[in-house]
């Protein structure tokens, strides 16, 4: 005869076995400004290394994003912002908590707050439209942005600092080199674009004639044979370095430590950098064959933050 009970209590401890061998995944929700071509290798190796944790992915300008985290403080959504300047982490510091991750000690810069984690160097080199522009009138410097002849040939494309990282980063950086007459310079005709994509993608197609790239798009770009021209000015080359940071009241605090963690080992900042021709902020990784020697390079940095910025362009479009 069968014991009902036997049973009852054996099949119990069966499903308690195979609940006890089964390693529950974690969940991961990471907000970013990058696009998939420069986050898609990074994320990849980073599954591979974790396949306990599934990532969630949400995308968006800069400034949509952190628009987004503010809105949602009191009851955060995401655990992690992946991309942007640092100067954006420090504006917005409220929103992220402090780590103390081990490789924050091998980077070019660090942030002693412990809340945002350097990633890669980012230059914004000059592309020119070889559809709109003939050699002669190649720009040397930026200085020679501000020439009304862009115009006549398709116009300058300016990303919309509110919105776009890139955009903001140039604008600043730019105006604290030559100042702000000099932005309402260059914003006379100029287009603007709602994100950096689209200023990037504007040139490329030569519905504009002359804008800014992030150097490691360009630099596929140009090996892709596409009709543009990389310049990196003489006089100024606007740079940042690239963050990212845990959203303060992350629901999935260990996963987004083990994702800040990751991000800075050596493998990823080499994956990122064979990947996607990327600087790493890691003074051990060598930078990307592709690209100049930066130390030859006059690199100009975000000054103003991104509400000033914000409102002395909408100024300068104004004028």
């Amino acid at each position: 005869m069968v014991n009902v009970k036997s049973v009852a209590v054996a099949a119990t401890v069966l499903v308690g076995i195979a609940a006890f061998g089964q390693v529950r995944a974690e969940d991961l929700v990471v907000y970013t400004s990058h696009g998939e071509v420069t986050s898609g290798p990074v994320l990849d190796a980073f599954k591979k290394a974790r396949p306990d944790i599934n990532v969630t992915v949400v995308r968006g300008g800069t400034g949509e994003v952190l628009e987004r985290l503010r809105a949602e403080a009191g009851n955060p959504t995401a655990d992690i912002l992946w991309g942007g300047p640092t100067q954006s982490f420090d504006e917005s510091a409220a929103l992220f908590q402090s780590y103390e991750s081990q490789a924050d000690s091998v980077m070019v810069a660090a942030d002693p707050n412990h809340k945002w984690h350097a990633y890669t160097v980012l230059l914004q080199p000059v592309i020119v439209s070889r559809k709109r522009v003939q050699a002669e009138d190649m720009p040397k410097t930026q200085k020679d942005l501000a020439n009304p002849k862009w115009a006549s040939l398709g116009s300058l494309i300016i990303p919309d600092p509110s919105k776009s990282g890139t955009g903001y980063t140039i604008l600043s950086a730019l105006a604290g080199a030559n100042g702000w007459d000099f932005i309402a310079a260059l914003a006379k005709g100029a287009k603007i674009s709602p994100g950096s994509d689209d200023a990037f993608n504007a040139v490329r197609d030569g519905e504009a004639a002359v804008g800014w790239i992030n150097e490691d798009l360009g630099a596929k770009w140009k090996a892709a044979g596409l009709p543009i021209e990389i310049v990196y000015t003489t006089d100024a080359v606007t740079g940042q370095i690239d963050a990212q940071a845990i959203v303060k009241g992350a629901p999935h605090l260990k996963a987004a430590q083990a994702f800040i963690d990751f991000l800075g080992t050596k493998e990823s900042h080499e994956i990122v950098r064979d990947a996607t021709i990327r600087r790493s902020a890691r003074q051990d990784v060598v930078p990307p064959t592709q690209l100049p020697d930066i130390g030859k390079l006059n690199i100009v940095s975000p000054v103003d933050p991104r509400p000033v910025v914000t409102a002395r362009f909408q100024e300068a479009i104004r004028r």
